[in-house]
C-alpha cells in the first residue's frame, strides 16, 4: 500500500519516520521528498531535510515520543547533579559505521562542533561544557538553570570523532564546516544510525541501506534499502505517489488531503508536530512594535482559527 505522511515536522516526528529496522530487512522503500538533504554534514545546516538524514544515519542522544515525552537512544539514562548540571549514561558497545565504538569523548567532540555551527550555535548558547566523567559518562552543564536541557539534547547527534578528526589528503581539516561548501564531512558521512548512505546526487537521489551493525535490534520494520527522491512541485509529488511511482511522500499539499484521502490504493497517515509558526515582530527596527498595545491589536487582528481551517485546511492548531 502506498503512504505518505501529512504532517511531518520536528525530532518527535522525525523519530516516528519509517527508518527502524527488523530482523528481516529486505523490502525497497521509494520516498520523495520535497527537498533532500544539501550536504551530509548535519552540522552545516538546521532544516527539516538535515533532521530526517540525522536521525536515518545517525542517533540522537535521546528523542521525542509521540506523547511529547523522551525516550534514551545512545544515552540509556540521565540524571540531575545539580541545577546547571545534567548527568548522561552512554550504551556501551554501540558502533559507528567506520567500526568506531562510541565513547564520551565522541559526545564532546560534537558538542564542541555544534557550540561552532552558524546554524545551531544558538541553540546552545545556554550550555557553557561539558564534562567527560569515564568513557561513558558525561556531564552537559548550563551557565544557569536552563529548563530546555533534554529538549536541546535532542539535537545532539554522536559524530564519530576518530573518523572526523585530522587532515584530507589535500590537507584540509576533517572537522571543518563550510557553509554551502565542499568540506569532509559535507561529502563523508559515518554515524550511528540505522542506514548508511551509498550513493548521492545532489538533487537526483539518495540511496541508503541498512546498517547490519546497527545497536538496535529490537526496533520493528523490515526496509532494507530506501531510495529518496527530491521532488519540489507538490502536484508532481502527489502524482509520483498516486500513479505507484513511488510508495512514500512528505509532505503532502494541504489542497491534495481529501484527494489523497479518497484514493483507495493510498493510505494517509497524520501526526501532531511541534513546529510553530509565528509572525515575529521586530522591536528593534520598528519603533512602533516596541507599544504592547500595537503588539495586541496586531495579534487579536490575525484571524488563527481562520488561518488553521481555510489555509491548513484543518491541519493545523491555533497555538495561543
Amino acid at each position: 500500500m502506498k503512504k505518505l505522511i501529512a504532517a511531518f515536522v520536528g525530532s518527535m516526528a522525525l523519530a516516528s519516520a519509517p527508518v527502524a529496522l527488523g530482523a528481516e530487512a529486505t523490502k525497497e522503500l521509494k520516498m520523495a521528498y520535497d527537498a533532500d538533504p544539501v550536504t551530509l554534514d548535519i552540522h552545516e545546516q538546521l532544516s527539516g531535510g538535515i533532521l530526517q538524514l540525522s536521525h536515518m544515519t545517525f542517533d540522537p542522544l535521546l528523542r521525542w515520543t509521540k506523547d511529547l515525552g523522551f525516550e534514551p537512544r545512545l544515552a540509556e539514562s540521565w540524571e540531575r547533579v545539580d541545577e546547571n548540571t545534567m548527568r548522561f549514561k552512554l550504551r556501551e558497545g554501540v558502533k559507528f559505521h567506520s567500526g568506531n565504538e562510541l565513547t564520551a569523548a565522541d559526545v564532546k567532540f560534537t558538542f564542541d562542533r555544534l557550540k561552532q555551527s552558524q546554524d545551531f550555535k544558538a541553540i546552545f548558547k545556554p550550555f557553557s561544557g561539558i564534562n567527560i566523567i569515564d568513557d561513558y559518562t558525561f556531564e552537559l552543564v548550563t551557565s544557569e538553570p536552563y529548563p530546555l536541557l533534554l529538549n536541546t539534547a535532542t539535537y545532539i547527534f554522536p559524530f564519530d570523532s576518530e573518523f572526523y578528526s585530522g587532515q584530507t589528503e589535500d590537507g584540509k581539516d576533517k572537522s571543518a564546516i563550510l557553509k554551502h561548501g565542499n568540506s569532509f564531512a559535507s561529502e563523508n558521512l559515518s554515524g550511528t544510525g540505522p542506514y548508511t548512505v551509498t550513493e548521492r546526487k545532489q538533487g537526483v537521489r539518495v540511496e541508503f541501506e541498512r546498517f547490519d551493525n546497527y545497536w538496535d535490534t529490537e526496533s520493528p520494520g523490515n526496509v532494507g534499502k530506501i531510495v529518496l527522491t527530491p521532488i519540489k512541485e507538490n502536484n508532481t509529488r502527489v502524482s509520483a505517489l498516486l500513479s505507484g511511482g513511488v510508495d512514500f511522500i512528505a509532505p503532502v499539499p494541504p489542497n491534495d488531503l481529501e484527494r489523497i484521502r479518497n484514493d483507495k490504493n493510498a493510505n494517509l497517515v497524520t501526526m501532531s508536530g511541534t513546529r510553530i509558526i509565528l509572525f515575529h515582530m521586530n522591536q528593534e527596527r520598528v519603533e512602533a512594535f516596541k507599544n504592547p498595545k500595537v503588539r495586541q491589536a496586531i495579534a487579536y487582528a490575525i484571524n488563527q482559527e481562520g488561518i488553521a481551517a481555510k489555509i491548513m485546511k484543518g491541519f493545523a492548531t491555533p497555538a495561543a
